[in-house]
């Protein structure tokens, strides 16, 4: 069918009629992509987004159709639109070959960073870096202390737990302090780390495991993963939110593996020391943690009271510019891949008129309550259960590593703490490789494989021969179904390498995914990050204790099977909404 009917037509005339019929698919367009979003997707919608992308970008053979975000058609002015794409394509050779637009800004805003904005997000990341240090650097000894205190292997749980089940109570305090500075809320939270860690060492001298319990709650009030997360969320520009989420899953990692290797090496120590008025100390693999975290922390917080200064908010100034230019009037749709904010048709005057009414957040903490669950929106909730899935299904694994390989293949401290090192070092690599993929690759494409392989990593840990044969007194050595050591190992590895890689994934997801409403309120993306993920960690230490008091011979299966199951469903989740995690 020809474009036009009269062949002696002038240019214009042509040229109107095939803008006419752009407008036509682009509606189209919109309609179909909008019946998707509401589960309604069919082989026309596709076909229809196809036609647009072939005729407006070119030939997807000829690589014309593979254009960076920033050429992604927007339904405001088709002249304009076809414009931008005739001069990408003339220039396109000239350019740096990116897949994407934002990968230029971002490499860009590394190297341009200047010493103010760097030198406090390098001190944020050296604090996860040391919280999570201290948080595992007991794992190692925790149940050699809890039995030197008089109590069982099952209790070694407990004693780790009880950190996480007092995040849960400081980082609401935290969150909302965040809203108006970070330096004083960082400040508080140094000294209550310093007296707890001198309170959970002093707990040998008098025998007492309250004392120790006690230590390491008061050492969870001052946790700072919330403030920490707030502060990635808040200061750092959209471009690169997720590689500093890399870095910031890398600098955990490192905690994660300096606390086993350093309590390889306190092990070592043993000596006391006659203390007027308190009596005698003891340094020994068990209280050196304590008094070597207490001393760290006194040095940060030295630093931190000379050299912090409250940054300024980009990264959320910038997210609260771009909602206000991405936002439909009327009741929001949930993002797909062939419909992202960027490439849905919406008249720019109604976006502005419909945000300069926009609600604004109450100040009432239970008014912040109903207001926060009234904008959770249906990714927002994947992420956060993903997010939970993956803290508690880490806890299960870690935290009961000590009790675990003691009863089952007679590990000691060493060898315990030789295991969270290694784990660490090989994260590190495959957080930088996660980071650098994230410049290219979908945030959901990264979590089907991290959850793919984590899944793989658990299943090989679940001793079949314990389900069907007659369990021995530590596993069923020379059956081919028993969870050997290296089996044991190997599972260990790839489950806890891809989970904790899949932290800087989900964590960079959801602060896309959040409403700017919550963002900027007391309920934010890391009080929310943080809050489900210390719940996942608390409810794994009790679901540890629960399963060791119940049969410790059972251990392995009692934790890794549901663990498994969880992560099974966490992968089905992914898949089943695999449109809404499009950000």
């Amino acid at each position: 069918t020809p474009l036009y009917s009269d062949p002696d037509a002038d240019f214009a005339t042509i040229f109107t009629q095939r803008k006419d019929m752009f407008k036509h698919i682009l509606s189209k367009t919109h309609r179909s992509a909008t019946k998707a979003a509401n589960g309604h997707f069919t082989r026309r919608d596709n076909f229809a987004h196809t036609v647009r992308d072939w005729f407006l970008s070119g030939d997807i053979s000829n690589n014309l159709g593979l254009q960076p975000k920033f050429l992604n058609l927007r339904g405001k002015s088709l002249d304009r639109e076809m414009k931008v794409i005739a001069d990408w394509r003339e220039n396109k050779d000239n350019a740096p070959q990116h897949s994407d637009a934002w990968s230029v800004f971002s490499e860009n805003a590394f190297i341009t960073m200047s010493w103010k904005v760097a030198f406090p997000l390098g001190l944020n990341l050296m604090t996860i870096c040391f919280f999570m240090m201290n948080y595992y650097i007991v794992e190692p000894s925790s149940t050699t202390y809890v039995n030197a205190l008089g109590c069982s292997d099952a209790m070694s749980g407990l004693l780790i737990g009880a950190l996480p089940w007092a995040m849960l109570i400081s980082m609401i305090v935290y969150s909302y302090w965040t809203n108006y500075s970070f330096r004083k809320p960082i400040l508080i939270s140094g000294v209550l780390l310093i007296t707890g860690n001198i309170l959970y060492a002093l707990a040998y001298s008098y025998k007492s495991i309250y004392m120790a319990l006690a230590g390491r709650f008061i050492t969870g009030l001052g946790g700072t993963k919330v403030i920490n997360r707030r502060y990635v969320a808040d200061t750092t520009p959209l471009a690169i939110r997720t590689a500093v989420n890399a870095a910031f899953g890398m600098a955990l990692t490192c905690g994660v593996a300096l606390g086993p290797a350093t309590a390889v090496r306190l092990n070592q120590i043993d000596f006391e020391v006659e203390v007027p008025y308190t009596g005698v100390l003891y340094f020994n693999g068990m209280t050196c943690p304590g008094f070597l975290m207490a001393t760290i922390w006194t040095i940060l917080l030295i630093i931190y009271a000379a050299k912090f200064e409250e940054p300024r908010r980009e990264g959320l100034l910038e997210q609260q510019r771009n909602e206000k230019v991405s936002k439909l009037d009327g009741p929001l749709v949930d993002r797909t891949p062939s419909m992202m904010p960027d490439q849905m048709e919406f008249d720019h005057e109604t976006v502005v008129s419909h945000h300069s009414e926009e609600q604004e957040a109450p100040k009432n903490f239970c008014s912040q309550v109903r207001f926060a669950l009234q904008h959770i929106t249906g990714p927002l909730r994947i992420c956060l259960f993903l997010f939970f899935s993956k803290m508690f299904t880490v806890e299960s694994l870690v935290s009961v590593t000590s009790a675990l390989t003691k009863n089952r293949y007679g590990w000691r401290i060493e060898q315990v703490g030789t295991l969270g090192c290694i784990n660490g070092i090989l994260t590190i690599p495959i957080s930088t490789f996660i980071g650098a993929m994230s410049q290219s690759v979908q945030d959901r494409v990264l979590m089907t494989w991290l959850v793919s392989i984590a899944t793989f990593g658990m299943f090989l840990l679940i001793d079949i021969s314990d389900l069907f044969g007659t369990p021995t007194e530590s596993y069923n050595e020379g059956n081919i179904f028993a969870v050997g050591e290296r089996r044991y190992v190997m599972g260990y590895l790839i489950t806890f390498c891809s989970l904790q890689a899949f932290d800087s994934v989900i964590a960079s997801n959801l602060s896309k995914v959040i409403p700017t409403a919550l963002a900027s309120g007391t309920l934010n993306s890391g009080l929310l990050t943080t809050l489900v993920g210390t719940l996942g960690s608390a409810c794994g230490d009790v679901f540890i204790a629960s399963i060791g008091f119940i049969n410790l011979r059972q251990l392995m299966n009692g934790l890794f099977i549901p663990a498994f199951f969880i992560l099974v469903f966490a992968l089905y989740l992914i898949r089943r909404n695999y449109d809404l995690l499009a950000a």
